[in-house]
């Protein structure tokens, strides 16, 4: 519990930074449910006959795994907070849209009767009997909505975008408890407080006159409560006026300076190289911002966020782009300087290019435990092939889905045919093949907690894997706009050994240090930036 207080305090103004972009999020993602489910509700609600393909469609989006629409809207939308606002907004839908048509269908017929009766219009009857009748029902599908959408906001952080979720995630991926519980205590206590607000929002809404026991209050009381009842409404006006305001006023860059924005995968490693990238701009420039996007979700999302422009510079491996993004072919024998040369011509098509590789090789190795290893005398991948079908390997999502370089590809190269395949992010893998849950891990060269943990690598004797050296993508805008930036970041070539990453990687997923520090300590020690900037 000290530790964790201890990492609030030293974290407290992150802490606070992420709790307002997840608010934001959220509330945002909440606002775009009911501006699209209540008009659409009230539709649906007066002509019946659309009601079943609408809240079938708001079911089916109800449905989707989150990941999978936003491997779905990515391409369409890019990264960042407005695909989570898009994929949350979704989630929202259903309760909103459902409770607006169930409050407006479930009103007694005879009071509508009644109000034909005295000569009110269809539209009048909407807004003066129907509407006002089903609020409560409808605030209660909003407030579900609100609840519901804070705690979706945690996958903002999977694509790029802000919130706690980023948190969790780095946490997750280093396995450090009070980071993990930094974002998720945050988060929870936000949406209770959601919870109790909307909930007084709900009480609010309603017309005194509609409340069930008003005909027994005194008219002072009444007077009292329609004066409460206002105050809130209007506190509540103010309130989104201010959010909307804040946000508008968020977007606008009174600086003066023009922006880059460098990104990376989830792993601490490309995190570091980031962090390396994003500090060396700063340190040797000064008319640049640059924003960080860390810990997106795959290669393949890095991928088209630079395509796309939302990315100008993100840090990758050679080999994984020569196989998994650039779809060529890997041969045994690749040699470093050739892999980065074919990917570079590559990169040329996209209008992207690629910066000096820094020197790490993270290539991926096969690990065992001692006692496995010498039960089966395991001293190289070929061996596996014999055992698989008795094995559960333990990988990365990426690693797993891709063909050529990856499971399937090394798979049909050894003939390795394994009992159960499970993936994991980069620490977790390790305390389950520790806790006996897979039997054989592929890791990386230069992953920080091979120092902790006591593993036998086996060799990849047929020489499948391609070089993954450590280099740098970038956009035809940083070449055209910014040549000075390449030219900084070109003098990081070789500038990393392999024991460096390794020492760098372990002190981000061991000691949970922060990219930005370490990163910093690296470039000031290398006297690649001065110590005072």
């Amino acid at each position: 519990m000290m530790e964790f207080l201890q990492y609030l305090i030293s974290q407290k103004e992150l802490l606070i930074q992420y709790t307002f972009q997840h608010l934001r999020i959220g509330m945002l993602a909440v606002l775009a449910a009911i501006v699209v489910g209540v008009p659409l509700g009230i539709l649906i609600g007066r002509i019946q006959k659309f009601s079943k393909p609408v809240i079938g469609f708001a079911n089916v989006m109800q449905a989707i795994p989150s990941l999978a629409l936003m491997g779905f809207f990515i391409p369409f939308i890019g990264i960042g907070d407005k695909t989570a606002i898009v994929i949350i907004a979704l989630y929202a839908l259903l309760p909103i849209l459902k409770n607006t048509f169930t409050g407006l269908t479930n009103i007694d017929k005879t009071m509508i009767e009644a109000a034909r009766g005295i000569g009110m219009t269809e539209t009048q009857i909407l807004f003066k009997v129907q509407i006002p009748l089903a609020l409560p029902v409808i605030m209660a599908g909003i407030r579900i909505a609100a609840v519901n959408s804070i705690g979706m906001c945690t996958i903002a952080a999977f694509i790029g975008g802000g919130g706690l979720g980023k948190q969790i995630y780095a946490g997750i991926q280093i396995i450090n408890t009070p980071m993990i519980l930094s974002g998720a205590v945050p988060a929870c206590l936000l949406a209770l407080l959601i919870d109790f607000l909307f909930g007084i929002i709900e009480k609010a809404i309603v017309p005194v006159s509609l409340r069930l026991a008003s005909a027994n209050i005194a008219a002072d009381t009444v007077r009292q409560m329609k004066k409460h009842r206002r105050r809130v409404l209007e506190l509540t006006g103010l309130v989104v006026a201010l959010f909307l305001g804040s946000i508008v006023l968020d977007s606008l860059d009174f600086s003066g300076k023009r922006r880059i924005v460098v990104g990376s995968k989830e792993y601490i490693e490309v995190r570091i190289i980031d962090e390396i990238y994003a500090q060396m701009i700063e340190a040797h420039t000064d008319d640049l911002i640059v924003e960080r996007k860390p810990s997106l979700g795959s290669t393949m999302i890095v991928w088209e966020a630079l395509n796309n422009g939302e990315l100008d510079i993100a840090p990758d491996y050679t080999g994984t782009y020569y196989a998994t993004v650039l779809g060529m072919t890997p041969y045994p024998g690749m040699e470093k300087q050739q892999t980065y040369q074919d990917v570079a011509e590559a990169l040329a098509i996209y209008d992207l290019n690629a910066l000096a590789q820094l020197g790490p090789n993270n290539t991926y190795v096969f690990a065992v435990k001692p006692e496995l290893a010498q039960k089966y005398n395991l001293k190289k991948v070929s061996d596996l092939a014999g055992i698989s079908i008795d094995l559960t390997v333990g990988c990365s999502q990426d690693f797993f889905a891709r063909d050529l370089d990856g499971l399937p590809g090394v798979s049909r190269e050894y003939g390795l045919k394994f009992k159960n395949t499970l993936t994991f992010g980069a620490a977790p893998m390790y305390i389950a093949l520790e806790n006996d849950e897979v039997d054989v891990i592929v890791t990386f060269a230069t992953d920080g907690l091979l120092k902790k943990y006591d593993l036998v690598f086996l060799e990849d004797d047929k020489h499948f894997f391609p070089p993954y050296v450590i280099f740098g993508i970038y956009n035809q805008r940083i070449r055209d706009e910014f040549p000075e930036v390449v030219e900084i970041l070109n003098r990081l070539e070789l500038a990393i050994t392999d024991a460096e990453m390794q020492a760098m990687n372990y002190d981000g997923a061991q000691n949970g240090r922060e990219p930005y520090e370490i990163a910093r300590e690296f470039l000031i020690e290398k006297e690649l930036i001065p110590s005072d900037s």
